[in-house]
C-alpha cells in the first residue's frame, strides 16, 4: 500500500468545549430532533461553574438528563484532554444511553458485560466510555488505575443502593457459611430478645432482622475470616470483587441476619480509598428532584454542592393516579388484574413473595437485561414484575404505560431496612419512602411525552399516599396528580365515571381526557415543601468523617466526632443517638480501651435494645454515677421499697415467672401490671372496660401514656387477625379518649408475626416482642440487688443511678426496645 494513500484523522488543533455549540455542530440522528430549553439552560449554567469539583444538575426524571450528560462528557473530553466516564446503572441502560449518544453522531467507549468496545479510543482520550456502576466501584475495577479525569454519574439520586451492593458480601442460607456464622455470634444473643429474633429467622420469617453489636463483631473478625475464606469467598466469581474492598476490615463493619441471608456491609461506603473521589477529578452528578438530600449525603458525602436547576416544564408527563379498589391488599390486587388485562404492565413489588402474589414474568437482575429489552419492544399483553427495584430499568415510551406500585416501597438490602425501620424519627422513613415513589414513578415515565398511568395497589401505599404530610415530599407536579386522582376516586365512586373509562382515556390520548387533565391539574392541591429532615444530611457527612477515620485507623479522632454526634442524636431520637454511641465504642475497642468501650456498648443498648447490652464484667464496688436529680420513679420506688421491701421481691419473681409465652395469658397481663408498677409507673389493666391489657404511665417524657394488648399465646406460626388488629385500634381510641392531652403510643405484646392481608393497622400501631419486656425485668432485678447490696441513707439518688445505669428510665425503658410498625408486617 502507498503511504500516500493514507487518511489519517488529524488530532491537532483545538476542540470545541462549549457544550452547546458541540451540540448544534453535530449531525443529528434518530429520534433527537432538537434540544430544549431546559436542557440548553441546564448546559449553559453547568459551563460556568464547570470547573468546580462536584456539580449537580437536577432536572425532572423524563426531563432530558442523558442528552445533557452526554453533551457534557465530550465536553469534559475535549477541555481536558484525558479519560472521561459517563455511568449509569446497569447494563440495560448502558446500551440505552450508546444508542442516545449515536444519535448525537457520538462514538462512545463502552465496558460492560466483563468486555470493552473501542477501549483503545478511550484509552488515547479519543472518546469517553459509557459503563456501569458495577464496573466503577467493584474492588478490581479496571477504572481504578486509569487516570480518569472526569465521572458524569447518571441517576445519582438513586445510586447508593448500587454502590452499596459492590460493598456488600451477602452470604445466602443455602451456603455452608451462614450457619456457621450464626453460631459464631449465637452465643451473645442468650437471653435476649435477639434469641427470638434468631428463632423467627431459622423458622423463615421474611420480616425479621437481626443486627450483630459491633463488639461481637470486633470480637470474632478474625474467626469470621476464616469462615470466609474456608468457603472460597476470595475467589468466588461474584463475592471476590467486595472481597477486595472488606477483607482487611471486617472487624469495622456491620453484620446483619435474616432468613434470606447474611449482610456484611461498612456502615459507611469507604468511598474515599477510591481514586475517583480525589481533588483533581471533576465529578457531575444528573440527578431528579429529591424529596429529601439525605440519600445523596449520605452516598457521596456532598452537602449543599453546587447545584443547576433549569426552569421550564421538561419532564413534566401526564400521569393518571389510580387507586385500586377494594378493602383488602387481596381484593386490590384482583381488581387491578381485571382492569388491565389486555395491557401491558409493569408491576413493582417490595419483596420477592410480594412479587409472586402476580401473574407476572418476574426480572432477574441476574440473568441480564434480555428480558426487559423483550417485554419494551412486545405488543402484547403482558405483566413484568420488579422487586424493589424502584431504579435502573426504563421503560419510557410505547414500552410500558401502565406502572403498577405494590404496596408501600422499602429498601432492598438489609442495611436500608435495617436503618429505616430503626429509628423513631419518621421524617427519615417518610424521606427515603418519598424518594423510592418518585424513583418508581421514573421507571415509565422518562419525557414530557410520556403519558400513562400509576395504579396504587396495598393499604399501607393507600394510607401514606393519603396523608398530606407524606405527599409534601413529593414534587409539586407528581402532588397535583395525586390530588387529581384522588378527586377521580370520588367521581369513581359516585358512578360518574369509570376506572376503564381513565384509562382508556390517558393510553389513547382521549381528547375529553386532555381536557380535563388541563382543565384541573394545576388547580390541584399541593402542600409546601417542609424541610423537616433538614438537620440529617449534616450528621450523616459527619457520621462519613467518623467512619473514615475508623477506617483509616484515626481512633482517637472517631471517638471525638461519635460521641458529639450521639450527643446531637439524643436530642433528635435516643436511638439514632444510640447508633452512634455504637460505633464510638467500636472505636474505644480499636484503641484497646475495653471498659470505656463497654460502658459506651451499655449506654447505646440502654436507648436501643436491639444493639444488645453486652455481658456485664465490673467490679464488686462499683458504683453507677452520682445523680443531679432524682426523677418520679426513683421517688415511688424508695417509697415503695421503704414500705414493701419484701413485696418488691415477690413482686419480681412472680414478674420473671409468668411473664411469658404460653397458654396462661392472665399470669401475663397481671406480670406487666406488676413490671410497671416495679418500674415506678402507674400500671392499669383495662380489658375489662373496653381497654388494653394494661396501661402504663408515666408523668413526663415524649411519651406519657403506653397501651399494651398482649397476644402472647399466640403461636409462631399464626399470624395478627383483621380482628386483632382491630381490636387493637379500639383499645388505642380508648386510650386516646382517656388521655387525649398527653403524648400517647399503643403496641401490641407478642412474637413478630405477620399481619394479615386483610387487615388495615393504623400508621402509630406497633408490635413489640415480649422477649423485650423479659430483659427489662431482668434489668429491674439488678436494679433491686444492688439497692439491697448498697448504702440505703439516700434511697431515692440509689435507684436513680441504677435505673440509670440500666437504661430503665421512663420514656426510654420502652421506647428503647426494639419496634416493628404492624404496617411493615404485612403478610406476604
Amino acid at each position: 500500500m502507498s503511504l500516500k494513500n493514507l487518511k489519517l484523522s488529524s488530532s491537532g488543533g483545538e476542540r470545541e468545549v462549549h457544550p452547546r455549540k458541540i451540540f448544534d455542530n453535530i449531525t443529528l440522528r434518530g429520534s433527537i430532533k432538537n434540544i430544549w430549553d431546559p436542557q440548553a439552560e441546564a448546559l449553559r449554567n453547568w459551563y460556568k461553574k464547570r470547573t468546580i469539583d462536584d456539580v449537580v444538575i437536577e432536572m425532572n426524571t423524563g426531563g432530558g438528563k442523558t442528552l445533557v450528560g452526554l453533551l457534557i462528557a465530550q465536553s469534559l473530553l475535549h477541555e481536558l484532554n484525558r479519560r472521561v466516564v459517563y455511568v449509569v446503572a446497569n447494563n440495560q441502560l448502558v446500551e440505552q444511553t450508546i444508542k442516545r449518544a449515536h444519535e448525537l453522531a457520538i462514538k462512545p467507549a463502552s465496558r460492560y458485560n466483563f468486555a470493552w468496545h473501542r477501549q483503545d479510543e478511550f484509552l488515547a482520550a479519543e472518546t469517553f466510555c459509557i459503563t456501569n456502576y458495577a464496573a466503577v466501584f467493584n474492588g478490581y475495577s479496571t477504572f481504578k488505575d486509569k487516570d480518569i479525569g472526569a465521572f458524569i454519574f447518571d441517576d445519582a439520586h438513586v445510586a447508593e443502593a448500587s454502590i452499596r451492593d459492590r460493598f456488600t458480601l451477602t452470604i445466602t442460607p443455602d451456603s455452608v457459611a451462614f450457619d456457621k456464622i450464626v453460631n459464631l455470634f449465637k452465643p451473645h444473643f442468650s437471653n435476649t430478645y435477639g434469641m427470638s429474633r434468631l428463632e423467627d429467622i431459622s423458622e423463615g420469617s421474611q420480616t425479621s432482622l437481626l443486627f450483630v453489636p459491633m463488639y461481637a463483631v470486633w470480637k470474632h473478625a478474625q474467626e469470621l475470616r476464616n469462615i470466609l475464606v474456608e468457603v472460597d469467598v476470595p475467589n468466588d466469581k461474584n463475592l471476590k470483587y467486595v472481597w477486595s474492598h472488606l477483607s482487611d476490615h471486617l472487624q469495622h463493619c456491620c453484620v446483619i441476619i435474616s432468613a434470606r441471608g447474611i449482610e456484611i456491609s461498612p456502615s459507611v461506603i469507604p468511598l474515599h480509598t477510591l481514586p475517583y473521589f480525589q481533588s483533581d477529578v471533576r465529578r457531575v452528578y444528573l440527578t431528579a428532584t429529591l424529596p429529601s438530600q439525605a440519600s445523596f449525603a449520605r452516598t457521596f458525602g456532598l452537602l449543599n454542592p453546587e447545584v443547576v436547576t433549569p426552569g421550564g416544564k421538561s419532564g413534566d408527563a401526564q400521569r393518571l393516579f389510580l387507586f385500586a379498589s377494594g378493602e383488602s391488599d387481596e381484593d386490590q390486587r384482583d381488581a387491578t388484574l381485571s382492569l388491565i388485562e389486555d395491557e401491558k404492565a409493569c408491576v413493582i413489588s417490595p419483596s420477592t413473595s410480594k412479587a409472586k402474589q402476580w401473574p407476572s414474568e418476574i426480572f432477574d437482575k441476574n440473568e441480564g437485561d434480555d428480558a426487559i429489552e423483550e417485554f419494551a419492544n412486545s405488543d402484547e399483553s403482558r405483566l413484568l414484575g420488579l422487586v424493589a427495584r424502584y431504579d435502573g430499568i426504563d421503560l419510557p415510551g410505547d414500552a410500558c404505560r401502565i406502572l403498577i406500585l405494590d404496596r408501600l416501597p422499602r429498601g432492598e438490602s438489609l442495611f436500608e431496612r435495617f436503618i429505616d425501620e430503626g429509628t423513631n424519627v419518621d421524617a427519615i422513613r417518610v424521606g427515603h419512602t418519598a424518594t423510592r415513589i418518585v424513583q418508581a414513578i421514573g421507571r415509565i415515565f422518562r419525557s414530557n411525552t410520556d403519558h400513562g398511568a400509576v395504579i396504587l395497589v396495598g393499604c399501607d401505599l393507600k394510607d401514606w399516599i393519603l396523608n398530606p404530610k407524606n405527599r409534601s415530599y413529593l414534587p409539586i407536579l407528581v402532588q397535583q396528580q395525586i390530588s387529581f386522582g384522588i378527586e377521580l376516586k370520588k367521581e369513581i365512586e359516585k358512578g360518574e365515571v369509570t376506572e376503564d373509562e381513565l384509562l382508556h382515556g390517558v393510553l389513547t390520548g382521549d381528547e375529553d381526557w386532555d381536557n380535563a387533565y388541563k382543565q384541573y391539574i394545576d388547580s390541584m392541591k399541593t402542600m409546601p415543601a417542609v424541610a423537616t429532615d433538614d438537620w440529617y444530611p449534616q450528621m450523616l457527612l459527619d457520621e462519613r468523617k467518623a467512619y473514615r477515620a475508623i477506617w483509616d485507623g484515626d481512633f482517637s479522632s472517631a471517638i471525638d466526632v461519635y460521641s458529639e454526634l450521639s450527643d446531637r442524636g439524643n436530642i433528635k431520637d435516643k436511638k439514632l443517638g444510640a447508633w452512634y454511641k455504637q460505633f464510638e465504642g467500636l472505636a474505644h475497642l480499636c484503641c484497646g480501651d475495653q471498659q470505656t468501650a463497654l460502658q459506651a456498648f451499655a449506654d447505646a443498648a440502654a436507648n436501643r435494645s436491639d444493639l444488645i447490652r453486652p455481658s456485664e464484667h465490673r467490679d464488686r464496688m462499683f458504683k453507677p454515677p452520682k445523680v443531679a436529680t432524682v426523677g418520679f420513679q426513683a421517688q415511688v420506688l424508695a417509697a415503695m421499697y421503704r414500705s414493701q421491701k419484701v413485696k418488691m421481691a415477690s413482686w419480681i419473681n412472680t414478674v420473671q415467672q409468668d411473664l411469658v409465652y404460653g397458654d396462661e395469658t392472665d399470669k401475663a397481663e397481671k406480670a406487666m401490671e406488676l413490671l410497671g408498677k416495679l418500674l415506678g409507673l402507674e400500671s392499669t389493666c383495662h380489658d375489662k372496660e373496653g381497654g388494653p391489657d394494661n396501661l402504663w404511665v408515666g408523668k413526663v417524657g415524649e411519651v406519657q401514656v403506653w397501651g399494651f394488648d398482649l397476644k402472647t399465646g399466640k403461636k409462631r406460626s399464626s399470624t395478627y387477625s383483621k380482628t386483632e388488629i382491630g381490636q387493637s385500634h379500639i383499645h388505642a381510641q380508648w386510650v386516646k379518649d382517656k388521655f387525649s392531652s398527653r403524648p400517647r403510643r399503643h403496641a401490641i405484646i407478642g412474637y413478630e408475626l405477620e399481619v394479615s392481608n386483610l387487615a388495615s393497622p393504623p400508621a402509630e400501631l406497633y408490635v413489640i416482642d415480649l422477649t423485650g419486656f423479659q430483659d427489662i425485668a431482668s434489668r429491674v432485678a439488678k436494679v433491686l440487688g444492688s439497692v439491697d447490696a448498697g448504702n440505703k441513707e439516700d434511697l431515692e439518688s440509689s435507684f436513680e443511678g441504677w435505673l440509670g445505669f440500666h437504661g430503665l428510665l421512663w420514656p426510654n425503658v420502652v421506647l428503647c426496645l426494639p419496634t416493628r410498625k404492624a404496617q411493615d408486617l404485612k403478610a406476604d
